[in-house]
């Protein structure tokens, strides 16, 4: 009977002596964590103002190769050298306002706009023609530019999201039905999907590339004519001038079939001009806000190739990867 008794206390002693250990041992825990807690907040005070200028400068330079890389992206990097030719003009419009000539090298280069810029500051040096009243006009050209290759670059970006979602798809099938039935996995078999899909996305960007290409730069090249005679004519120089310098009589905007109605307008434009000398101000306007109807035109028809281009691609590249998985799984229980 005592035997019991004293079993009892043992335990219920060993019971009280746990609790008490572990209470302890949570208390521990609260003060070492207030302890440090309290030393990191007093090592961050003390931490020297150099240290944070610094950090901040890493960053900073990181940021700056960040988007360097990002510049050499075909896509993405059209879009911030436009961006960074805004900012320029921005800066050029105040400098002409305070009497300061522009240098070539103060301005980004995107596409045509930085030769016609260009041009027009050479002969604002050369021959002292004021030139402001023609910046707010290829500003809201660069702006219209930058809104069409935004729509652009989301269609890649439309695409690409495509490509990822369909692979995430295809490889959760994969290892969850590895897991759920132990399907042993052919890593040459894994080896080829990935190859497949990789290849498909390369050549997807790569076909869209010169799909891109082929249907615009005509448009560029065109719109680049009219408004280098557009400006030069504003400016005053010579007829002959203008004409060698903008390539008008024999560049994309006369030789594309797809222009034929607006070339033959230009060219009884120029033939007006001749002999009357009045500005053309007025029909050149029209004739490239024609010339921009016309491009937006192309994009729907450019929209409808990307998206029968993404068919292709995921007919000839990511569905041939899900098959070949799906074979070897048949192939699988077939054996067993």
């Amino acid at each position: 009977m005592e035997s019991v008794v004293n079993k009892e206390l043992a335990t219920k002693l060993l019971r009280l002596l746990k609790s008490a250990l572990f209470g302890n041992h949570i208390m521990n825990n609260l003060y070492l964590s207030l302890l440090s807690y309290g030393l990191l907040i007093t090592t961050l005070g003390k931490i020297p103002e150099r240290f944070w200028d610094f950090l901040l400068r890493c960053l900073d330079k990181s940021t700056g190769i960040f988007v360097l890389s990002k510049k050499k992206i075909p896509l993405i990097g059209e879009i911030i050298h436009g961006e960074e030719l805004l900012l320029n003009l921005a800066v050029a419009e105040g400098r002409i306002t305070q009497g300061i000539k522009i240098l070539p090298n103060h301005l980004a280069r995107y596409k045509f706009y930085t030769e016609l810029l260009e041009q027009l500051f050479e002969s604002q040096r050369k021959l002292g023609i004021g030139i402001k009243k023609f910046i707010p006009e290829i500003r809201l050209a660069i702006i219209r530019d930058l809104r069409f290759e935004k729509k652009i670059f989301d269609e890649c970006v439309g695409a690409f999201l495509q490509f990822v979602v369909i692979s995430a798809t295809t490889w959760s099938f994969v290892f969850l039905s590895s897991m759920l039935v132990n399907i042993p996995l052919n890593k040459l078999i894994l080896l080829f999907m990935l190859l497949l899909q990789v290849l498909g996305v390369l050549v997807f960007f790569q076909l869209l590339r010169l799909l891109k290409k082929k249907t615009f730069t005509k448009f560029s090249e065109a719109i680049k004519e009219l408004y280098l005679f557009h400006s030069l004519v504003e400016v005053g120089l010579p007829l002959n001038e203008i004409l060698a310098r903008s390539r008008l009589l024999n560049g994309s905007l006369m030789n594309h079939k797809l222009f034929k109605p607006l070339a033959s307008r230009v060219k009884n434009l120029i033939d007006r001009l001749k002999e009357t000398g009045l500005s053309p101000k007025d029909e050149a306007q029209e004739i490239i806000q024609g010339l921009w109807h016309l491009q937006d035109e192309n994009f729907t028809k450019f929209t409808k190739k990307v998206q029968a281009l993404k068919f292709s691609i995921l007919a000839f590249f990511f569905l041939p990867a899900y098959f070949m998985y799906l074979y070897s799984i048949f192939q699988f229980f077939m054996e067993q």
